[in-house]
Order: C-alpha cells, then structure tokens, then sequence
C-alpha cells in the first residue's frame, strides 16, 4: 500500500492518494484525512480484486465497475438502516404505549 504525502497550502489540506497507478492530489479537512484514507484503501482492493477476476479490462470500465458495485453495497446499507430505525420506532412506540398504560393504572 502507498503511504499518501500530506501538504499544506494556508487552509486547504491536500493528500495524495494513488489509484491504478495514477496519483492525485486530493484536498480535505484534517479530521476527515483518516476517512479519506480508509475510502482509498478499500477502492484499492475492491480495483485490485475487479482487475485480478480474470478479464482484462480498460482502467476506466474497472473503476466504472466498482464504483456501481460500491453505489449498490452502499444503497444496501441504507436500507438496512432504515429497516433499524423502523425497528427501533417501533418498539419506542410500543414502550410509550406500555408507560402511558402504567400511569393509567395508577
């Protein structure tokens, strides 16, 4: 793996990332250098294993191609998110009903 090169022009944090051989100079805020990273890290794998599958196939077509498989990863996360976040409603609505139903006992 490429340790990135950090620079600092006045406010703008710059990172340098390599993707599929190519570099880029890529600007972010100090506490989001970490993130950017680790997004770089698993972009590399993900190009990597696209490209190790056997075909060859233009640089572009593979970024192409995980870029739609990450969008489709990250689409299924939010739906199972939301999922949760019904679930947990629901069992909220369902504890306010069961306290509601104490004080009336009272």
């Amino acid at each position: 793996m490429n340790v990135p090169e950090t620079t600092r022009s006045s406010t703008t944090h710059h990172v340098t990332i390599t993707l599929l051989g190519q570099s880029y100079q890529v600007p972010c805020q100090p506490e989001e250098q970490v993130l950017l990273l680790e997004a770089v890290a698993l972009l590399n794998q993900q190009l990597e294993a696209t490209r190790a599958g056997g075909r060859t196939i233009g640089k572009e077509r593979t970024a192409l191609m995980v870029a739609v498989n990450l969008a489709a990863d990250l689409q299924r996360a939010r739906q199972e998110l939301q999922a949760r976040d019904d679930q947990l409603d629901a069992v909220e609505a369902r504890l306010r009903w069961l306290v509601d139903m104490g004080k009336g006992a009272e």
